[in-house]
């Protein structure tokens, strides 16, 4: 019996596996031909991840609890009731994954600290950490000493649930003198070596996920009016810190500090209609210009204004949702960026929709617009990240146009996959790394101040709300062995090939990487699944031979699954067969 069930697992994974690999067909869609051609000498490569994500360790070493702690331990909140509780277990594999680094041979890693890992409380009156100031002190210094740039995120989601139980965290101004003085802290410790500091990842996820629809901690609903709050304290937490920086460190430590703002690029459905060209106006400037206008132009952009406005009065408000900043605040907050971080992964077309104003307040019909894609896009099974390279280019360019060509880093472009198995020949990931970076270079062709390139990220690792299951890593991990090994997908020696060339050379050279990448994948490949069956038996074996195991474990564990998949499988089977006999 145990041989049958063996011999079942290993048909289906490699069943599932071909299945995975037809799905991703990509076909070519760029909009224009590939440009050959090379990066300035000083430009900078590297791949990045966040503490939440990777790091574990979550009650260790007097951590305290974050916002994504207490999100993910209440059932129903994320994938299978997955957390980050151990996520990577980066938090004890520093060595491990800095031989990652060295072999990739980035110029940089973009990490976060977990706010709560230094300041337990979230208040730095009440206590300072110092064994995880230690942590993040070694870190920084292996680094270094490998000859690896650190690219510090201050804020990568994980707010300490005090602040949160404390103030309402977000919606609270208050958290502008907490996070200053972490900040301050992060810069005391840590700001003789770091020299690239980011504020915030992503304050667009933060406002509209976590107090909008409610997908990420802290997990509120406050439509129309609670992502506007948070968004609005953000904005002034980042000029707080950039100003302190700027008075107490900056002769001192010769840094930076920016910000990271991820969006999606809005493309007209119709070029020709001049309603859909201001919905795809529109829809960029509620998402990237909502936060980077303030920062270089002193406000909100004045289309958010007045949508928020007119749908605050049609509603009986006062007031608009949208909150105002002071003429002495927008002083403050205006030029309050040393470069801009820009995060890019897919693009959306846009085409105008009036909402009435009598369905309620809400972020997304105050944009008065409609999200579509294209079919012809190529897609995998993570839903929403469609491969688009052209619309980077297209968003690179807009920010040149509206912010007086800032210092620009991209600072998160990549693309996940849903896999049933162990799956290293990441096909679709050397064509979306190769589709974009390449329009990336030719931004900068067209004058984009481009200074670096993050690849998102270094390995698989927890994702949200999305728990494990969905895998952006250059590096695989294997979450379901407690040592969680890390092995390199195919993408990380097309990687390899494009840091060291520093651009494209020619389509030979081009072409030989591709080669040699989908080769080195099919050995490890082969192994990884090895590994995958040996556990599997394993755990059959613990329930075959664990006298606590019932018959009824072992079946609904084990039989009921294994004869489900296998009459899926005929059943797929039997209708390929008959597609062909009609065709």
């Amino acid at each position: 019996m145990l041989g049958f069930f063996l011999w079942v697992l290993q048909v289906l994974s490699v069943a599932f596996c071909i299945q995975e690999e037809s799905d991703f067909q990509w076909t070519q869609t760029d909009r224009g031909s590939f440009y050959y051609g090379k990066f300035p000498p000083t430009f900078m490569w590297g791949v990045g991840s966040s503490a939440y994500q990777t790091e574990g360790a979550w009650d260790m070493d007097g951590k305290g609890k974050s916002i994504w702690d207490v999100f993910t331990h209440k059932k129903g909140r994320v994938f299978m009731n997955q957390t980050g509780n151990s996520a990577c277990d980066g938090y004890y594999k520093v060595k491990d994954d800095l031989a990652l680094l060295k072999e990739l041979n980035v110029s940089h890693y973009r990490l976060s600290i977990s706010w709560p890992r230094i300041i337990p409380t979230g208040v730095r009156a009440e206590y300072v950490n110092e064994k995880g100031i230690q942590y993040y002190n070694d870190l920084i210094n292996v680094l270094l000493e490998n000859r690896v740039v650190p690219v510090i995120t201050l804020y990568h989601w994980d707010l300490p649930q005090n602040l949160q139980e404390k103030f309402s965290g977000w919606q609270n101004v208050s958290m502008v003198t907490y996070f200053n003085d972490y900040a301050n802290l992060c810069f005391e410790k840590f700001g003789d070596r770091v020299k690239h500091w980011i504020t915030f990842n992503s304050p667009w996820s933060v406002a509209v996920e976590g107090f909008e629809t409610g997908e990420h901690a802290p997990g509120f609903k406050l439509s129309g009016t609670g992502a506007y709050k948070a968004a609005h304290n953000m904005i002034k937490a980042h000029s707080k810190v950039w100003h302190t920086y700027n008075k107490n460190w900056r002769n001192k430590h010769k840094g930076m500090v920016g910000i990271s703002l991820t969006t999606e690029w809005g493309e007209p459905v119709d070029i020709s209609n001049q309603k859909d060209i201001e919905a795809a106006e529109r829809f960029v400037q509620f998402n990237f210009g909502w936060f980077a206008n303030p920062l270089y132009n002193g406000d909100y952009p004045q289309i958010m204004k007045e949508y928020i406005g007119q749908k605050s009065a049609q509603q009986g408000l006062g007031v608009s949702r949208l909150p105002t900043f002071t003429s002495q605040e927008k002083s403050y907050i205006k030029g309050t960026c040393d470069f801009l971080g820009v995060g890019h992964f897919t693009t959306r077309y846009i085409t105008n929709r009036n909402f009435p104003a009598t369905q309620g307040p809400s972020y997304f019909t105050d944009r008065d617009l409609t999200e579509l894609v294209d079919p012809k896009w190529p897609e995998p099974e993570s839903k929403w990240l469609y491969s688009v390279p052209w619309g980077f280019r297209r968003l690179l360019n807009f920010v040149k146009t509206h912010y007086g060509n800032p210092m620009v880093f991209v600072t998160e472009n990549g693309m996940s996959e849903k896999m049933h198995c162990a799956q290293l020949c990441d096909e679709w990931r050397i064509q979306y790394l190769k589709g974009y970076t390449n329009e990336m270079l030719k931004a900068m062709k067209d004058g984009v101040n481009v200074q670096g390139y993050t690849a998102w990220s270094l390995m698989d690792k927890f994702e949200w709300d999305e728990g494990f299951s969905e895998r952006f890593g250059l590096y695989y991990v294997e979450f379901r062995n407690k040592n969680k090994p890390r092995y390199p997908k195919a993408s990380v020696q097309f990687y390899k090939k494009l840091i060291s060339a520093n651009g494209f050379p020619n389509v030979r050279e081009v072409e030989k990487w591709h080669r040699i990448s989908t080769e080195s994948c099919s050995t490890i490949n082969q192994l990884l699944a090895a590994e995958e069956q040996r556990n599997t038996a394993a755990n059959i074996l613990r329930l075959i031979h664990d006298p606590l195991v019932s018959h009824m474990e072992m079946v609904t564990e084990i039989v009921v699954p294994t004869v489900c998949t296998l009459c899926i499988l005929i059943s797929a089977i039997l209708l390929m067969i008959l597609l062909r006999r009609q065709s």
